[in-house]
């Protein structure tokens, strides 16, 4: 708000330096022989918001608008007032009313308006309600990005389009921000984690790198880059990584998981599963923590924790296909074949019905236990189910190589060809193959994806009797934000 005549000039140059003090005493002194008061009583609202008196900064404000109804800018202070107030839907009727009035395009206006409608979503019982705030609030948000230069417009737009998985678009948002904050590292890190996402490791990496190059102590830039090392089976430099995050936050649930999975690589069960209880006892409905301390167990050969812990996980999802193939394999090592059969069947048949579920591991497993347990025409079923879904992926050697000798024993004609195996000495499949948390990639490939916010890679377990292991590795610290990578 420009400062007009008299001793306005001074009172702006004392608010703008926070001397709040002077600002009073020469308020109390002008404020009934000033011709115009309007700024005055402007600058003490903001002075008494400042100081935690937003009943007082409301009282101010409206006397401002009471001698000057169409400053915008009083306006946008009164809805800022009632924002931090929490008083949304009011806030957002100050805030349409000022953009009615304002004669050009303002970014603050439309950031504003666009946060408030975004929350009143989040919060509506009414889906078509929420669907049309959700939109409208994007609206509001582009809008701000074209015409003005707050950060947070360019995060909150980049949030939505994440949300949407329309990952290209926030990845292009985030880095027309960068042209505003070059060095921000919660935009750099935020970016690099976008770039896992879409399977642009070595784009990721390089922004990773950045945040650690400006700030060395970034825990969330730490955890993502140490994921792409694990990623990259370089484990000790991941867990080098993780110590540094573990000093400044040695209570993040993350972290634990992907040191557990780290000493999982390294074959060190008894490690990796302290380490994992510990990251379920941080945050106890983590799934992923959840689903992966299930694999250790099995890998362990302690089949019934495996089993009470992948009882928890479908507590918490209960459609996840990957979930249910491990539950038919700890039933199978538990001699309940009735029920093994049972959870490798709805595990097909869930990843059966998702559109964009692309796991052929599942039927393979499937394929493989009905072979084991005299079900010969089920198993050509899925066999074929197999590869139908992995005809254009590219497969671990595991995986072909269970594949192959399954082909081999059902008699099932030569038409579709993995890389060379010995098959004319075939002998039973002894493996099945387990999951590491794999449902496909956008790039059609098994490994180094992100599931719902966290890294994935795929690695084979050849000790595993009939089954091949693929875990979640997932990192970062903001809800949702999460920082996945």
């Amino acid at each position: 708000m420009s400062a007009g005549s008299n001793i306005d000039w001074l009172l702006h140059i004392y608010f703008a330096r926070k001397d709040f003090m002077r600002c009073k005493m020469l308020i109390d002194q002008e404020l009934y022989k000033h011709l115009n008061p309007e700024y005055l009583y402007f600058v003490k609202g903001l002075i008494d918001r400042e100081e935690g008196n937003h009943i007082e900064a409301m009282h101010n404000l409206q006397k401002a608008i009471e001698l000057n109804s169409r400053n915008v800018e009083t306006y946008k202070e009164i809805g800022k007032t009632l924002f931090i107030m929490g008083r949304f839907n009011q806030a957002l009727n100050v805030f349409r009313e000022a953009e009615e009035l304002s004669p050009r395009p303002d970014h603050e206006i439309y950031h504003y308006i666009g946060s408030l409608l975004h929350r009143s979503s989040s919060a509506s019982n009414q889906l078509e309600v929420a669907r049309q705030e959700a939109a409208e609030a994007k609206m509001y948000f582009q809008k701000a990005v074209q015409c003005g230069k707050k950060l947070e417009s360019f995060q909150r737009l980049a949030e939505i389009y994440r949300k949407e998985k329309e990952y290209g678009k926030a990845i292009e948002v985030l880095e027309n921000c960068l042209l505003i904050a070059p060095e921000n590292t919660a935009v750099l890190t935020e970016i690099g984690v976008l770039y896992l996402k879409v399977n642009e490791t070595q784009k990721a990496f390089d922004r990773l790198l950045e945040v650690i190059n400006i700030d060395g102590k970034c825990s969330k830039g730490l955890l993502a880059f140490g994921a792409i090392l694990q990623s990259r089976n370089d484990v000790d430099g991941a867990l080098s990584k993780y110590r540094e995050v573990a000093i400044t936050e040695p209570d993040n649930a993350e972290l634990w998981n992907n040191i557990g999975l780290c000493f999982f690589k390294k074959q060190k069960y008894i490690l990796a599963i302290s380490s994992l209880r510990k990251s379920i006892w941080l945050s106890p409905i983590n799934y992923n923590a959840l689903y992966n301390l299930s694999l250790i167990y099995i890998a362990a050969q302690q089949y019934s924790s495996a089993f009470h812990t992948l009882a928890a996980a479908i507590n918490l999802r209960k459609d996840s296909p990957e979930c249910y193939m491990l539950l038919g394999i700890c039933l199978r090592k538990l001699e309940d074949s009735e029920n093994a059969f049972t959870a490798f069947e709805r595990s097909s048949g869930i990843v059966s019905k998702k559109a964009n579920a692309r796991n052929p591991l599942i039927y393979l497993n499937f394929a493989l236990f009905c072979y084991e347990t005299g079900r010969i025409a089920m198993a050509s079923e899925q066999y074929n189910l197999f590869l139908s879904t992995s005809q254009d992926l590219l497969l671990p050697t595991e995986y072909k190589f269970q594949a192959t000798k399954l082909k081999s024993l059902l008699k099932i004609p030569n038409n579709f060809i993995f890389a060379p195996v010995d098959e004319e000495n075939p002998s039973p499949p002894t493996h099945i193959v387990t999951t590491q948390h794999n449902s496909g990639s956008n790039n059609n490939r098994l490994a180094n994806k992100l599931h719902n916010e966290d890294l994935v890679f795929s690695e084979s377990q050849s000790e595993f009797p009939l089954e091949v292991n693929t875990v979640v590795n997932s990192t970062g610290g903001v809800p949702d934000e999460k920082v996945d990578a």
